[in-house]
């Protein structure tokens, strides 16, 4: 088991009845443009995000918990890259009058699964995160999900991870946004 793996299991065994979020709902950005040194969403990433206020407001699997409470995308990186993130969730937050807090960069998830298990400001909230696809299963695990999820696919932009902790222990459900 990942060290990451170890600590959140450790936490979730110190914390209270529901004392992690109620639910997690993990996706990846929407989609880029084919040049490799571009830094923000194509046509159809920014179309993606405009459609992801329906899937978090009407979507069976993911509706069901209520009203999103937090949305937090991975911070860009100091040579710009990783803006995908904050952009693809620009609609939702818009829409549902939230705010997009950027703690970390991709790279720091495990920081990120910590401050989510600890922090009582997520405690019994409905949690939406938008990463990059490299990191997105090992986010998972750290968030308490085994075995980890297998690696994402590259061309996938569909997948969102519904974690949701009944009894303590993390539960994934693979729900596809249903986009085009």
């Amino acid at each position: 088991m990942k060290p990451a793996a170890v600590l959140v299991l450790l936490l979730l065994s110190l914390l209270p009845a529901g004392g992690q979020p109620k639910a997690i709902i993990v996706i990846r950005h929407g989609e880029k443009p084919d040049d490799p040194e571009a830094l923000h969403l194509s046509k159809e990433g920014v179309a993606r995000s405009k459609a992801l206020v329906a899937f978090f407001t009407k979507d069976k699997h993911v509706a069901r918990f209520g009203s999103l409470d937090i949305l937090i995308a991975s911070h860009p990186t100091h040579k710009g890259h990783g803006q995908r993130p904050r952009e693809t969730l620009v609609p939702v937050a818009s829409k549902l009058k939230l705010e997009i807090d950027t703690p970390f960069e991709s790279k720091d998830y495990a920081r990120l699964a910590q401050v989510l298990f600890t922090d009582a400001r997520y405690q019994g909230k409905i949690v939406v995160i938008c990463w990059v696809h490299e990191h997105l299963p090992a986010l998972a695990g750290a968030l308490g999900v085994t075995p980890e999820p297998p690696k994402w696919k590259d061309s996938d932009y569909d997948t969102a991870y519904v974690i949701t902790y009944p009894e303590g222990k993390a539960h994934l459900k693979l729900v596809t946004q249903n986009f085009h």
